[in-house]
Parts: structure tokens; C-alpha cells; sequence
């Protein structure tokens, strides 16, 4: 049987942290009081209004696949918001829908970086984030987090990471795990970093 290098991106990644996970949950089950801050699972109870679209969604019949880029009036209104919110037009078309955030980033990350490309992104991160990337084939590059700073990336950090081989900085706002929240001058900085290495050795970067 033919294995392909995904397997070896993978192995070292493992399943300890779900370990850890698990073990919380059985604590909780067997009547430990646990503080969880792992996956961010909500603890208030799901909206009787949202419970209640959701079953006549069910009711009228609508338990067949639905478009993979996501329903039409969706997208639209999803157009709309993000229309108004960066003043400048969004198409539905350009709008995607995805399952859940993991599926999205790898998505995005597969578009944007392939094997053996650099990704700049904060840490301490959220721990999904390693094996995203690495089932891409990118190299994650990881920037310190400093407390001075108040968790915030730098600008002057990331430029101080980026190589010929960056092709994403990757970006989380408020940050997951610390919750910090960057500023319009942070984000207005960290753009004038990308801007300034647009173009290095005549390849296009993103950022």
C-alpha cells in the first residue's frame, strides 16, 4: 500500500493534547470540578429560536444536501454585510461557506501556501493550527507573544521573520488562546510590513 508524505507531515503532531481533552471530560463526568479552556465549547444553552428553525427546517423537508459553497440566500446576505462593513462591493460570489473553521483554513491555506512555503503566525496559538498547516506541506514560523506587548503581534517581529520563502502571514483577531484583540495601527502596520515585501525575487507574497 502506497502512503503519501502527508502521513509523515502528520505523525509527530499526535493525539496528546486530545489525550488531555478526554481525561478533563471523564474528570467532569466523575464529578471533578473542572475549569475547561480547551476547544470552546459554549457552556450557555443553544437559542429556543435557533432550535426552533432548525427542527422546521427539518419538518419541511429540507434534509438533503444543500449547495457546497453555500445556500444562495446565505451568500447574499453575507454579500451584503461584508458590503457595508468594508465599503466597497462583495459579491455572492465571492463568498464560500464552510463547516466549521478547520475546514476554512485549511481551504485558505492551501490556496495561498504550499509545501515547503513559510507561514508567520503568532504563538502561543490554538493547537489546530499546527496540523492545518502541516497538512499542507507549509512550515509554521512561529512569533512570541510578549505581555509587554499585550499578547499583540508586532510588526516589527514579523518583518523580522519573513524569509524569500514567506507566503502568508496569518493573522488571529482577538487572539486564540490570549483573547488579545489588535489595534487599527497594529493591522495599519503589519500591512505596511507586507506591502514593503511584495515583491522578492519577482514571486508574489500574500499577506
Amino acid at each position: 500500500m502506497k502512503i503519501t508524505n502527508a502521513i509523515e507531515r502528520l505523525e509527530a503532531l499526535g493525539g496528546d493534547k486530545w489525550a488531555v481533552y478526554k481525561m478533563a471530560r471523564q474528570m467532569m463526568a466523575d464529578g471533578h470540578d473542572v475549569i475547561e479552556m480547551a476547544i470552546g465549547e459554549p457552556d450557555v444553552p443553544t437559542p429556543e429560536y435557533l432550535i426552533d428553525a432548525a427542527m422546521a427546517a427539518l419538518r419541511s423537508g429540507r434534509t438533503g444536501y444543500a449547495s457546497s459553497a453555500g445556500e444562495n440566500n446565505l451568500r447574499h446576505a453575507l454579500a451584503e454585510r461584508y458590503t457595508r462593513q468594508a465599503d466597497r462591493e462583495i459579491l455572492p460570489e465571492q463568498v464560500l461557506c464552510f463547516p466549521g473553521t478547520q475546514t476554512a483554513l485549511y481551504a485558505v491555506i492551501s490556496a495561498v501556501a504550499a509545501s515547503g512555503d513559510e507561514v508567520v503566525l503568532g504563538g502561543p496559538m490554538y493547537a489546530t493550527y499546527a496540523s492545518v498547516m502541516a497538512s499542507t506541506g507549509a512550515k509554521m514560523v512561529p512569533v512570541p507573544l510578549q505581555a509587554e506587548n499585550g499578547f499583540r503581534i508586532q510588526a516589527a517581529d514579523i518583518e523580522d521573520r519573513i524569509t524569500p520563502g514567506t507566503t502568508l502571514i496569518f493573522l488571529n483577531t482577538p487572539h486564540n488562546p490570549t483573547g488579545a484583540v489588535l489595534t487599527e495601527q497594529d493591522i495599519a502596520d503589519i500591512g505596511a510590513v507586507a506591502a514593503s515585501f511584495g515583491q522578492i525575487e519577482g514571486r508574489d507574497r500574500t499577506a
